[in-house]
């Protein structure tokens, strides 16, 4: 009975008092708020499911028209390559910084380590890049299997 020495009794009568009726208010409110709440929710699902569909037919027909010659795929890969490019630079020029102003001091500083995460960022974004140039010659150059897959995934496109 020791265990039972140490409550303090009058917190935890207040904390009864308080807490059993908030309870039951808080789970009247769920159980009338529910309805909507699973309505809302299926609704963002549908329209985000719809906006997703929408980006995925907009990228099939740029693939489509880059296909049929309709468009310059070349400038694309251009601008999609340029971009890499920069933030490699950006990069390679932030590390460099780094490399230089810090020396051989570890661990490094809270400003430096702000410097560390744009610098891996640009690199990210480089690589998101090179992977859309690859990713888009893949589609163009597997069209039919790209196309069967798009259909599988989102329906007929006609």
């Amino acid at each position: 009975m020791e265990v039972f020495s140490h409550i303090d009794w009058l917190t935890l009568l207040v904390g009864m008092i308080i807490g059993i009726p908030i309870t039951y208010f808080i789970g009247m409110l769920a159980i009338l708020h529910a309805p909507r709440l699973v309505q809302f929710l299926d609704k963002r699902k549908l329209i985000k499911q719809t906006k997703t569909k929408k980006q995925a037919l907009e990228v099939f027909n740029n693939i489509k028209s880059f296909r049929e010659g309709r468009r310059d795929r070349y400038a694309i890969y251009i601008i999609l390559a340029s971009c890499a490019i920069i933030c490699a630079i950006i990069a390679s020029t932030l590390f460099l910084i780094i490399s230089i102003q810090n020396g051989d001091q570890y661990p490094i500083s809270i400003g430096y380590g702000i410097v560390v995460l744009f610098a891996v960022a640009a690199i990210s974004a480089a690589v998101v890049f090179l992977s859309a140039i690859y990713e888009t010659a893949r589609q163009i150059d597997r069209f039919e299997d790209y196309k069967v897959e798009f259909e599988k995934r989102w329906g007929s496109i006609d």
